[in-house]
């Protein structure tokens, strides 16, 4: 019987595929019909060609779409298409390109033929086509994992080769955008670059016409998927070159070969095509700048949030992948043409990726704009790995450093994965306090995601600080309203309460003189609210400030919906925050709700407390 060449690496792979299988039948939402469902959001932008011109073939007005969000509720609104500039009324153009759809395809009819079958509707977003999708997502991952592993072990052993297909996957946010968000973008990129790395090292090794013409074909993908993904074109052009004499030499090779390049190039313009054909279809030009707005500013790039912001930095929220930069420092003693070519490739698509204005990219966790890169920072990334092997062949000191390391940085991953899912991380709006405030905790308490909002909480616990009442609203006594106002027949502790929708800005406002609040610098002043919502008080805050001539000193609001609060309960919530220390007698005080269009809620026990450190507590 013959032997299964590099066996350790290849059965990693096929673990691999069956952990992340069964991960994703943990979080089985392809009929959550809510934003949870895997057609959603950006990923439904990126699938909508399918439908649209399939079933429904509608794709210029996109008449079902209403139909569509009633019943599915697939994004807050629909921002997937717009209005074709300076067409007629009602004509629409995709924001996204078409190329995912591409890929898409086939696993698109398996979920039509399927949605038949079992009696689902044929309507392009029932269960059927999201678990046709998600395991679609799945089996180009798959794809991506064996065509990279060929390509690490050109270069490396099978122990490293397995160990760096384990580090992407289980050791950084790969996982995410395979696993829970398999429609979006990045996993197919990743499987395409790693096949772009693939055709390469082969065409240099036996130049070929197909080989050209399929490095053409997948560069023409990678731009009809995300047009920044041009940068691509530096892997297949740089390779193999470390000096100057060998770039004399590739520019000889491709002269000599130039069939190859031309096959190549024109290879790329037809993986390209379907983008600009549907343009010129949709709106009469070649060419369409689709995303309003947003913009590219390479002048001014957010290189530091994009690394190392609590925000969605990405070597914060993937610090593995910090194993790969050092890497490239071994690869280059290595294999300096293979690391002078991934480098630049880095650099130029790090450059692009920050120098987008929504630098976060949504909601995410950490920096989904490289996930595709990992493909080609695997090879640095392997030899780091391969460096800590011989350490532990060497015996090595570093290595009982290293290897607790690599295991806790793996297992701190997927442990920020689950709170991600939990929602414990927040898609957009992380920040310093926060981060560090959950960074262990499987379940938040109130006061960790009022740090979401509010920049510093009471340090210590309630126990150390004497609280005094300053005012209160409870709305009893008082008259009741039939739409917004003060209703009866539901309060927190007593019969009425205060119903606040989009209909109205700002509610009932407590609002004291500094002088009669009797408070002053050292001291800190705490909000607090009981807030009732049938389906969550989203887009609902509490409000504290300090106002001086109409003028704001501070000015702070506290979502009243998060993780910890219940539908259909009554839920506390408070802040806290530090009396001003240029505070004046009289400056007012304000306490109140306001409502930024979103759902209706029931207030109650609406109060404002001054909160003093017990004597004997030492306070930072």
């Amino acid at each position: 019987m013959r032997r299964i060449a590099s066996p350790y690496s290849l059965l990693a792979v096929l673990v691999l595929m069956v952990l992340m299988i069964q991960a994703r039948l943990w979080a089985p939402y392809w009929d959550t019909r809510n934003v949870q469902a895997i057609l959603t959001w950006d990923a439904m932008g990126y699938y909508l060609y399918l439908p649209a011109q399939f079933i429904y073939h509608d794709l210029s007005h996109m008449a079902f779409i209403g139909d569509i969000m009633r019943e599915y509720a697939p994004t807050g609104s629909f921002y997937q298409a717009y209005q074709v500039p300076g067409g007629p009324e009602g004509d629409l153009v995709m924001k996204y390109t078409c190329g995912l759809a591409v890929l898409q395809f086939p696993f698109f009819w398996l979920g039509h033929w399927a949605a038949a079958l079992f009696g689902y509707p044929q309507d392009g977003f029932s269960a059927p086509y999201q678990i046709a999708i998600a395991f679609g997502g799945l089996a180009y991952a798959l794809l991506g994992l064996l065509v990279l592993r060929r390509v690490l072990l050109r270069y490396f052993s099978d122990a490293v080769t397995t160990l760096t297909l384990v580090t992407i996957v289980l050791g950084t946010n790969y996982f995410q955008y395979v696993v829970f968000d398999g429609a979006m973008a990045h996993n197919y990129l990743f499987a395409l670059y790693a096949i772009l790395l693939w055709l390469t090292i082969r065409w240099h090794e036996t130049p070929k016409k197909w080989l050209a013409a399929a490095i053409g074909l997948t560069l023409g993908l990678l731009v009809l998927i995300r047009p920044s993904e041009a940068v691509a074109v530096v892997i297949p052009l740089a390779w193999g070159i470390d000096s100057v004499a060998a770039a004399r030499r590739k520019g000889e090779l491709l002269l000599r070969h130039w069939p190859h390049v031309v096959l190549l190039a024109v290879f790329a313009i037809l993986g390209g095509l379907p983008q600009p054909l549907y343009w010129k279809w949709a709106t009469g030009h070649w060419l369409v700048y689709s995303y309003g707005d947003q913009k590219f500013n390479f002048g001014h790039p957010h290189l530091y949030q994009v690394l190392l912001s609590y925000k969605k930095g990405w070597l914060v929220y993937t610090p593995l992948m910090a194993g790969a930069l050092a890497g490239f420092f071994l690869l280059w003693r290595q294999n300096r043409a293979v690391a002078i070519t991934v480098l630049l490739y880095f650099l130029l698509n790090l450059w692009v990726v920050s120098a987008w204005d929504i630098w976060w990219y949504g909601g995410s966790i950490g920096q989904r704009a490289l996930v595709q890169s990992y493909a080609a920072l695997a090879l640095p990334l392997a030899a780091m790995l391969a460096w800590v092997l011989r350490l532990t062949q060497r015996q090595s000191t570093w290595m009982y450093f290293a290897w607790p390391a690599f295991v806790w940085l793996v297992c701190f991953n997927l442990f920020q994965h689950w709170q991600y899912m939990r929602g414990i991380i927040q898609t957009e709006e992380m920040n310093k306090q926060y981060y560090w405030a959950i960074f262990d905790k499987t379940m938040p308490q109130q006061r960790d995601f009022a740090l979401i909002d509010i920049p510093k909480r009471l340090p210590g616990t309630d126990k150390e600080y004497d609280f005094r009442q300053i005012a209160r609203l409870d709305f009893e006594n008082q008259p009741t309203q039939e739409k917004v106002g003060v209703k009866g027949g539901r309060g927190h502790d007593s019969g009425q309460s205060y119903y606040i929708d989009a209909s109205q800005n700002i509610g009932p406002t407590i609002a004291v003189p500094v002088s009669q609040a009797n408070v002053q610098p050292g001291q800190w002043l705490r909000a607090s609210v009981w807030v009732f919502a049938d389906w969550g008080a989203w887009g609902n805050k509490l409000v504290m400030s300090v106002e001086r001539n109409g003028q704001n000193l501070f000015w702070h609001g506290l979502r009243l919906h998060n993780n910890l609060t219940t539908e259909r309960r009554w839920n506390y919530l408070n802040f806290d925050f530090p009396v001003p220390n240029d505070i004046q007698p009289g400056d007012i005080i304000k306490v109140y709700p306001i409502n930024e269009g979103g759902a209706g809620c029931y207030l109650d026990d609406m109060q404002l407390e001054a909160v003093t450190p017990k004597a004997g507590w030492a306070k930072n």
